[in-house]
């Protein structure tokens, strides 16, 4: 039992340790990046060429948000424009379409009078040859004279 307690803190002793160790460098390393980082912002700080591109740089930060509100601005205001001139376009639409439909059916009707006035005269001559074909018979129509005996 005693050795395995042994074992047991032996164990903990080298977690221990290795957690301390990588702790302790750990914050070396973050220390070292924090210096540096202060050393850089203080020399940006102090010089006057850093300043000046920082403040042109906010400049044209705020230019750029006006631009971008400006251009907004116009696009909402477009936009009810195009709305305007879609609904126009969808009016104009409409009416074209119903005066096409209006075209389609008075073609369809003009065809159908043309085709009645052709086919009446071309369906009564075929059924007046039917009903001869049927009166005479049907070989009597086909016979020539020569085939006749």
């Amino acid at each position: 039992m005693e050795i395995r307690i042994v074992i047991f803190l032996a164990f903990v002793s080298v977690t221990l340790i290795t957690n301390t160790l990588l702790i302790l460098f750990a914050y070396r390393a973050l220390a070292g990046m924090t210096s540096k980082v202060t050393a850089t912002v203080a020399e940006l700080g102090k010089s006057s060429e850093t300043r000046e591109l920082i403040d042109s740089l906010h400049a044209a930060a705020e230019n750029a948000a006006s631009v971008t509100e400006s251009a907004k601005l116009k696009v909402a205001a477009f936009t009810t424009v195009l709305g305007r001139v879609q609904e126009s376009y969808h009016r104009n639409l409409d009416a074209a379409d119903s005066r096409l439909e209006k075209v389609a059916e008075n073609v369809d009707n003009a065809s159908q009078r043309v085709r009645d006035v052709i086919a009446k005269p071309a369906f009564t001559v075929a059924t007046f040859s039917a009903g001869f074909i049927r009166v005479l018979g049907d070989d009597a129509f086909w016979r020539t004279p020569s085939s006749k005996r």
